[in-house]
């Protein structure tokens, strides 16, 4: 894999060593979340599990496919983008996910639901923030008691 290097993207800076280990921190805590071995995953997702043991491999050279992504997003039920750590959360924690993998078909759901549904949705987290902020601060100037 050639070593990509543009300010344009996600993972601008990172080394592709990096990129690679933290889809493998990622895929791996995916699968610690669902209880699966390797041989586990790759018998769900339909891949050699020699491959799939040399591709998640740290110290090996594998590459994962965009195929394998595919075919392993499909075994974990989840869209092949959550294999990717692309938030700067994501990135500082090495690849895993801020939430549970047990979360991601839930943001799957929400991100399917249209801009007006969405809206309302970012108006009711703004709403209890802002909530939560306020007893926050009335507890701790001693409005409690």
């Amino acid at each position: 894999m050639p070593n990509l290097d543009s300010e344009g993207y996600e993972f601008f800076g990172l080394k592709d060593a990096e990129i690679r280990g933290m889809l493998i921190e990622r895929i791996e805590f995916l699968m610690a979340n669902l209880s699966w071995s390797k041989k586990t995953l790759a018998d769900k997702a339909g891949l050699p599990t020699s491959s799939i043991y040399t591709k998640l491999d740290r110290e090996s050279t594998g590459q994962l496919t965009l195929l394998d992504m595919c075919a392993i997003a499909k075994a974990m039920d989840i869209s092949v983008i959550q294999l990717l750590p692309l938030t700067a959360a994501e990135r500082v924690a090495g690849g895993k996910p801020p939430a549970k993998a047990s979360m991601l078909k839930m943001w799957d759901v929400l991100l399917s639901r249209s801009a007006e549904e969405l809206e309302v949705i970012y108006q009711i987290d703004k709403l209890l923030h802002a909530k939560k902020a306020e007893a926050q601060q009335r507890f701790a100037f001693g409005g409690y008691k």
